[in-house]
């Protein structure tokens, strides 16, 4: 009967935010040289640890395991780590009887095994096995750097130092990181999280193409100021309608005031103007001039209009307003001219969809009376 081989099994990379967990198993040679020399990986220089890797693996039978970031992510550490002994040992030429394993730790293994608290620094096979694992963590980490430059994983080797931090926070997580570590976690759903945009909205059937198509990059909150629509009736159609529709996408509504007086005020130079004209451009730059004031109050990250989606609009005045208000009140203007990509025919299905009102004129008490004149 063969004499009895008992192997040492230690890990590397625990507590890294990115990386593979790597488990080692191994069975020393009785003759090895430099014996007194193996010790803990963590009381090793780095130099002293990559000579002794060659020796021990020129003088052992091993293996090496690893559990990856998705695995450690999906198992939780523990069980991550059980699942790179178990490779190790399957990568073993030769399976031990018994195990050693630093640590407290209970795993479901297929060979019996003892747990040593510090084993690492008790037991030479258990040493051995802290060197292997370590430097081949690390060298793979060093190669991990090259493939994601930025992180400085060649310096830390996925650990959570100040400066990788600085990283994360600057680029954001990389594939090899581990998201259900908390400070991966709390960067991940920063980066995750869509900019916050402020979206005027003149009626609820211009609204409808104009969300769903912002909602893919945005987090939306809608913004219905029109103090200029009459008669009061008309403007409380399409108050009620644009409720329904932000109540259908579950999307917060803001309510400006309604507030003809300012408008007659402001367009009296104008009223006798056709239809497109200045006042009109007035009446864009009022509305949109509003959501922008509104969207810095509230810490918005973007600002937008519906406006855009009708075809009777012209997107080149519209744009030069939202630009302007963007360097004054300092919030991005998103400036996509809605009707394109079948806008406009994409908020007339909609709106025949959810059964809403299409006004016949823009909504003031000019445009009706230059809708009544066209007949």
């Amino acid at each position: 009967m063969g004499k009895s081989k008992t192997a040492g099994v230690d890990e590397a990379g625990r507590g890294p935010w990115a990386g593979p967990v790597v488990a080692a198993c191994v069975i020393l040679n009785g003759d090895i040289p430099h014996l007194s020399e193996i010790d803990d990986s963590k009381k090793l220089t780095s130099k002293k640890r990559k000579e002794l890797y060659e020796l021990i693996k020129s003088n052992s039978l091993y293996g090496i395991g690893m559990a990856t970031n998705v695995e450690i992510d999906k198992l939780g550490i523990v069980k991550a780590t059980e699942l790179a002994i178990k490779r190790a040992i399957e990568n073993m030429p030769q399976k031990p009887d018994f195990l050693l394993i630093d640590g407290r730790d209970r795993f479901e293994l297929p060979i019996k095994y003892k747990t040593i608290v510090g084993g690492d620094a008790k037991v030479k096979s258990i040493a051995a096995a802290s060197i292997l694992a370590k430097v081949w963590r690390d060298e793979l980490m060093c190669l991990m750097a090259d493939m994601y430059p930025g992180y400085g994983f060649e310096k830390h080797k996925g650990y959570g130092t100040s400066e990788h931090k600085k990283a994360l926070e600057r680029i954001g997580v990389s594939p090899i990181h581990r998201v259900s570590f908390k400070p991966v976690k709390l960067i991940y759903e920063k980066f995750q999280k869509k900019p916050r945009l402020l979206l005027h909205a003149c009626c609820a059937p211009c609204a409808t193409s104009v969300i769903e198509r912002l909602k893919k990059s945005y987090d939306v909150e809608v913004f219905f100021y029109n103090p200029n629509i009459h008669p009061k009736k008309e403007y409380n159609i399409r108050l009620k309608e644009i409720k329904e529709l932000c109540l259908h996408h579950n999307l917060a509504l803001h309510i400006g005031e309604y507030d003809m007086k300012r408008w007659f005020k402001i367009a009296k130079n104008y009223k006798y103007e056709k239809e497109g004209k200045r006042r009109c451009y007035l009446c864009y730059g009022m509305r949109i001039k509003k959501t922008a004031e509104l969207a810095s109050r509230l810490g918005f990250d973007y600002f937008s209009t519906t406006l855009s989606v009708s075809p009777l609009k012209k997107y080149d005045k519209i744009k030069k307003i939202g630009d302007m208000l963007e360097k004054t009140y300092r919030v991005n203007f998103e400036d996509s001219d809605f009707k394109k990509k079948d806008g406009f025919k994409r908020s007339v299905e909609l709106s025949k969809k959810f059964g809403f009102y299409r006004q016949d004129y823009c909504g003031c008490v000019y445009s009706i009376r230059d809708s009544l004149k066209r007949g």
